[in-house]
């Protein structure tokens, strides 16, 4: 309103004051044609669907009792969908979450039906649909907030007994939440560009089988372009970004190499400047893979034995992921790529803190670990090494991350795994960018 106040050129107060309300009722106008909470045809988390077309679309090919509901089981959490139509209405699409943390079943059901749905069946958007077997679609804000805290009562106590006989917690550290964004503060200070090197190093080739890598260590010719990013604290890192050999023959192809090498350095020196100080300090060198196509190279990460550097294959966070990505782009793919790639940097930094530093006591990380009677993924069962690197993802999720997390989870961590937990705790380590969470 201070705007369109400060165009106002008239000193009479009571012409002012007409004005004002002639504004303010076309505003209210407005917001109540809008639904309040229906505002853009991409649709968004929360965002309940108001197209009627699109709702007898699916009444006709009775969508909801046919094929949604079969899939609704209160026992396993609150049921949620998000449908989008194409704009001719000749096709449809949707997609459905379950799960004890509301806001969580919102965001997959969500993302699964912009990611997969849209580009797949040419939707206009994707809007909030039903929640367990009610339709919400047309329905107001005060409708759909009374029926999510009416589902969102449950026995905490008897979610919590569901992992008392499990060996590990979740599939992965944070459950599928994002807790790293790309805007998160970072201590990287500046970068410069170095030299072309060619270095000698290793990249394991091999396949993956039962969740785990069977791999052979072949030697490799890591051609790239390095950087040195300099952070605060006077901690500086040298990234190699290996550039495509072929299109390195020829001028005008050799110069776009190096244009996108300079970004994805700026996009991995500012990632890391997003992680825990004490983990920064002991790492000098990332090198990062062009994935061969072939098949056959490793499409991870990994952290070499008594080096104080780490390796990755960049299609781990993305093809496009240097890129500026427009909103759209973001929902699809961005922002869990950037959160799958950040949270791939802060396990291979944990290995190096683990394997190269007196940081840690074995012996006393061994006995919070025979104490804990359960890991943190599955993953971590891998090895004692696996088991580190996890339980430093859980410890910086419920520490620093937990605003971004399911609070179930959060409570799970705390209590399945308290042990390391305090471990981490008693190490008094500075974490700096991050900052504490308050629901702990």
């Amino acid at each position: 309103m201070s705007r369109i106040y400060g165009i106002l050129v008239s000193q009479d107060l009571s012409l002012h004051l007409k004005i004002m309300k002639k504004l303010l009722g076309i505003f209210v106008v407005v917001l109540l044609w809008c639904n309040f909470g229906v505002a853009s045809e991409l649709g968004g988390i929360r965002e309940i669907g108001t197209d009627q077309k699109c709702l007898e679309l699916f009444e006709e090919k009775n969508i909801f009792e046919g094929k949604m509901l079969p899939l609704f089981d209160k026992n396993k959490g609150t049921f949620v969908t998000y449908i989008g139509c194409h704009k001719n209405y000749n096709d449809w699409g949707w997609w459905d979450s379950t799960n004890f943390d509301l806001d969580k079943a919102h965001t997959k059901a969500y993302h699964g039906c912009v990611s997969d749905q849209m580009p797949k069946y040419n939707l206009t958007g994707c809007h909030l649909f039903s929640i367990n077997d009610v339709i919400v679609w047309g329905k107001d804000l005060a409708f759909v907030a009374k029926l999510e805290k009416e589902v969102s009562n449950f026995d905490i106590n008897k979610y919590l007994k569901i992992f008392e006989f499990k060996k590990y917690l979740f599939p992965n550290p944070y459950n599928g939440s994002e807790v790293f964004k790309k805007d998160d503060p970072s201590t990287l200070k500046k970068i410069t560009f170095k030299k072309k090197r060619n270095i000698r190093t290793e990249i394991g080739v091999g396949k993956w089988r039962d969740g785990r890598a069977y791999l052979r260590w072949v030697p490799k010719n890591h051609k790239s372009f390095s950087y040195v990013a300099e952070y605060e604290d006077n901690i500086k890192l040298e990234i190699f970004i290996e550039y495509n050999q072929e299109l390195m023959k020829e001028k005008k192809f050799a110069d776009n190499e190096m244009i996108k090498a300079e970004k994805k350095a700026k996009y991995f020196a500012k990632m890391f400047g997003q992680m825990p100080h004490f983990l920064k300090k002991y790492t000098n060198k990332i090198f990062i893979h062009r994935y061969n196509g072939k098949g056959e190279d490793l499409k991870g990460a990994w952290a070499p034995w008594k080096k104080k550097e780490f390796h990755l294959t960049e299609t781990r966070c993305g093809y496009d992921y240097y890129l500026e990505l427009s909103s759209y782009q973001m929902i699809q793919s961005g922002s869990k790529k950037y959160n799958e790639c950040a949270g791939t940097v802060l396990h291979e930094i944990a290995h190096l803190v683990h394997r190269n530093t007196n940081v840690i006591s074995p012996s006393k990380w061994m006995k919070m670990k025979k104490a804990d009677k359960h890991f943190c993924t599955n993953y971590a069962m891998t090895n004692g090494q696996e088991d580190f690197a996890e339980s430093v993802m859980c410890w910086v999720g419920v520490r620093y991350k937990s605003d971004r997390m399911s609070k179930k989870d959060v409570m799970v961590i705390n209590k399945f795994m308290k042990n390391r937990i305090k471990f981490f705790d008693e190490l008094n380590l500075n974490a700096h960018p991050l900052k504490t969470s308050i629901n702990q």
